[in-house]
């Protein structure tokens, strides 16, 4: 049995994900920067780096911006496009997982978070497939086509 799940479902899935890691990149580096904070207030001494918490910023703004991406995708109509756009996230979405299962180990229910993203995308993109198969085959050939492979067949036309 063939599982369909449309484009519009897998942008929305790839967008909400990327609202989690965003809210997870925001706590870090608002983590960082009360951390930071305390230790001067207190004259403990160590210091945390300014450029870690500025990375953690860096990293959510970077979120948010994929995040408007993909539910701006959902306006995209034509399906060549989305299938195209819909590869290019499945293989984001496996970098990113490979990345984080290698660098964040201690939060390794993050790295497993991006199965289903990884999921959802894989099968709209052979949902699209089918649907570009269908929608070819419905269309027919045009004159120009029917006449090219009239002349291939060497049959012409009176």
């Amino acid at each position: 049995m063939f599982l369909k799940i449309s484009s519009k479902i897998a942008f929305i899935v790839s967008g909400t994900y990327t609202l989690v890691f965003l809210l997870f990149a925001v706590y870090k580096g608002f983590i960082l920067y009360f951390v930071q904070k305390a230790m001067e207030d207190t004259f403990v001494g160590g210091e945390t780096s300014d450029i870690s918490i500025t990375l953690w910023f860096i990293i959510s703004g970077i979120l948010a911006f994929a995040s408007i991406l993909f539910f701006y995708f959902i306006k995209i109509k034509d399906l060549n496009s989305q299938k195209v756009i819909l590869s290019g996230i499945t293989i984001s979405w496996i970098f990113i997982s490979i990345f984080q299962i290698f660098l964040f180990k201690e939060y390794f229910y993050l790295s497993l978070l991006t199965i289903i993203p990884i999921i959802t995308c894989y099968i709209a993109i052979k949902t699209l497939k089918t649907k570009i198969i269908k929608q070819l085959n419905e269309k027919g050939l045009s004159e120009k086509e029917v006449h090219l492979l009239q002349l291939l067949a060497g049959i012409e036309k009176k």
